[in-house]
């Protein structure tokens, strides 16, 4: 035996070695390295059938696996949601799936597909929505016949909407945080028109006006069976797959709904050149995006462009990559993509991010590159760049869920049936004559919107020399509050008596001599993963200043506000906090009680009576105070009997999407003639966000002012 695999390996290694032989010889750089000429690509047999209700379904068999995938693409999208409802079209495609149906509730189809081992999605999109299904193939009809109840029957219940909805307002709250996603969002608000149907975004008041009636009837507008195009892929046979599509969603009745027709751009939409500028305060490098609106895939030119924009900016050996960022130094990173539209134009766009003291020459750099364009490109730039695209292109269809995928969307879009088979030899039919035509066509620097986030004050030179400049707004507008009845002289007269009432109650003349006062004790934040303790100092000046210490489980945390910067100190170091944030500091300073009830005759506040009300079995009297000029309002309410504040109730963002909270306050105890709170609970839509802890007070210990300032 030993000897027998001892000429096994013997054979074995003459085979490895004559192997060896015949491979060619290691390239000593990158660049002679050579390579085959990409395959063509393959393409599964297709049946592609129309059911009698004007479904059209692709079936594309694949034996590899025992699993069965079936995709729904859903004509729909949010470019045809009323601007005044922005967030339907995303919310109705997560309440689609996470509220089921009325045969399936949400929770109950989780538990369906966990006992499978299954898994079920819906989205919408901008241009269209999308649902599948993936399941064992032994479980394909309770799959395919959980997806057809979900398409055509979704139950929408409102704790489902709802969730939806907390997720779509955490969505804007974070929008600003990350620079990069602000400059590309802002850039194509610029190009298409901020309420465009491309350019429109939810906000707080719009995600606040939608209804469980508006996600049906969008639904009903768009989920019809001749709005849908059905790819199924996986272990079957064809003709049984038919007959189980036709059982489950045959029977789907048209819905009759016109075809909705794409929207138009905004008139003046490619005329959009100019100088746009985000101010960023809180960071150290500028991110800048220039282009403008582009065409779509159909069109003639569209591969002549995309060798074009892989020679400019796509790719190692691009002309951007090359000359601003190697040769320069003055990119972090830079490109450029040529996005072309399916069935409306699409943009061009060279993107770039460098510090804050290289900004404009960036912006020059990328721009001089942008103009050599029609100047002609090399024979060399010319083959690498379509062997770039060529071998990308494989990527696309490595999976017969892609390649399926891909089928679905040209369908979808009106596209032809062998754009797949065709690309390849369109991509190899452009020559550097056709790059320098539609460089020389497209490619007009003149035409660039050139957007810029930074830091102004660290640029090298104004954004000002390089033309006009259009500052943009990236703030987030608040949801809109409940309206007062307008205050008469009656109600401003009585909200005013109770206001007195209630400083005598907690103070009077002690209360109004406190300047600052300190608070010490502890703090229980309700937090997704638990509830986390901490220490707490707090210093609340009330000149509009404030300092807080907290003692967390990662370190101690330092917060301070000295009337105009905002600031944080924890183990990482300290940093300047963006001046967005401001506002809602000032809006705790705002509706804080001792300030509150030192100002009632404050020409600047606006009071009035809300009339009696109940808090925890307390009669109660409601009390709105506003500050017009800020758009700030907090109501208060106070017990009836003793004038102690018991309740206050306001809108804030600090503990993540704008939305109403409830302060209860009690355990009020007297420090040095102010009677104080010494137990608050924090609430928000019903449930507990916070506790506090009072185990001392110090009134006016006079902390000193460098204490609020930026160490």
């Amino acid at each position: 035996m030993r000897q027998r695999l001892s000429a096994m390996m013997a054979v074995v290694a003459l085979a490895a070695m004559a192997q060896v032989a015949q491979q060619p010889p290691v390239a000593k750089s990158y660049k002679d390295l050579q390579f085959p000429a990409p395959n063509g690509i393959k393409v599964p047999e297709v049946t592609r059938l129309e059911l009698a209700n004007g479904m059209l379904v692709y079936l594309v068999e694949d034996h590899e696996l025992p699993v069965i995938t079936v995709s729904a693409l859903v004509r729909t999208g949010n470019r045809w949601e009323a601007l005044e409802k922005a967030g339907v079209a995303s919310i109705t495609g997560a309440a689609m799936r996470s509220g089921g149906s009325a045969s399936h509730n949400g929770d109950q189809l989780d538990e369906e597909l966990d006992r499978l081992g299954a898994s079920v999605e819906t989205s919408i999109g901008e241009d269209a929505g999308d649902a599948s299904v993936s399941v064992l193939k032994e479980d394909i009809d309770t799959g395919i016949g959980i997806l057809a109840d979900i398409l055509q029957h979704p139950a929408f219940p409102e704790d489902k909407i709802e969730l939806a909805k907390i997720q779509e307002r955490e969505e804007v709250a974070r929008r600003n945080d990350d620079p990069g996603e602000i400059a590309s969002r802002e850039f194509e608000r610029v190009l298409f028109g901020k309420d465009s149907a491309y350019g429109h975004i939810p906000e707080y008041a719009t995600i606040d006006a939608i209804t469980r009636a508006d996600l049906v009837a969008f639904h009903k507008q768009f989920f019809q069976p001749e709005n849908v195009i059905l790819g199924v892929w996986g272990d079957f046979k064809t003709e049984e797959m038919r007959a189980k599509i036709e059982k489950a969603l045959g029977g789907w009745a048209r819905g009759g709904q016109a075809r909705p027709a794409v929207p138009e751009l905004e008139r003046g939409a490619r005329k959009r050149a100019g100088i746009y500028a985000i101010e960023k305060d809180d960071v150290n490098q500028s991110t800048v995006y220039m282009g403008f609106v582009g065409g779509q895939r159909n069109d003639p030119d569209y591969f002549a462009i995309s060798v074009a924009n892989v020679i400019l900016g796509s790719g190692f050996s691009s002309r951007l990559l090359n000359h601003v960022r190697t040769d320069q130094g003055l990119a972090y990173e830079v490109g450029s993509t040529w996005r072309a539209g399916w069935d409306r134009p699409g943009e061009f766009f060279a993107v770039g991010g460098t510090k804050s003291e290289t900004t404009v020459k960036m912006v020059n750099s990328i721009r001089s590159e942008i103009a050599k364009m029609p100047e002609g490109v090399t024979d060399d730039e010319l083959a690498k760049a379509k062997d770039q695209i060529l071998k990308g292109f494989a990527f696309e269809f490595d999976s017969t869920g892609k390649i399926v995928g891909r089928m679905m969307r040209y369908e979808y879009f009106g596209y032809p049936r062998d754009y797949l088979q065709t690309y390849q030899a369109n991509i190899q039919k452009v020559t550097t004559a056709d790059v320098a035509r539609v460089a020389k066509q497209y490619l007009k620097t003149d035409e660039l919107a050139i957007l810029v986030l930074g830091k102004s004050k660290d640029f090298d030179q104004p954004l000002a020399s390089l033309g006009k400049v259009t500052a943009i707004d990236i703030a987030i507008p608040k949801p809109k509050q409940e309206a007062l009845a307008a205050p008469t002289g009656d109600s401003v007269a009585i909200g005013k008596a109770l206001l007195e009432r209630s400083r005598e109650a907690m103070g009077g003349a002690a209360l109004l001599e406190v300047k600052d006062y300190t608070i010490v004790g502890s703090m229980a934040l309700s937090m997704p993963q638990g509830e986390m303790s901490m220490k707490m100092e707090a210093t609340q000046n009330l000149t509009g200043k404030m300092l807080t210490k907290l003692a967390m489980p990662i370190g101690e945390m330092v917060q301070g506000y000295d009337g105009k910067v905002f600031w944080m100190k924890s183990p990482q170091g300290v940093q300047e906090m963006p001046s967005s944030e401001i506002p809602e500091v000032e809006g705790n300073l705002f509706r804080d009680t001792i300030w509150l009830l030192q100002n009632i005759e404050n020409g600047a506040l606006t009071v009035q009576s809300l009339g009696p009300a109940d808090v925890g079995g307390a009669a109660v009297e409601g009390i709105a105070v506003s500050d017009p000029a800020r758009k700030l309002m907090v109501k208060l309410y106070v017990d009836a009997k003793t004038g102690l504040l018991l309740k206050k109730v306001y809108t804030s963002s600090m503990m993540g999407p704008p939305s109403e909270m409830e302060e209860f306050y009690s355990d009020y105890r007297e420090t040095q003639g102010v009677k104080m709170p010494f137990k608050a609970v924090v609430n928000s839509g019903g449930k507990k966000r916070a506790e506090q802890t009072i185990t001392e007070v110090k009134i006016n210990p006079g902390v000193a002012e460098a204490a609020y300032k930026k160490p």
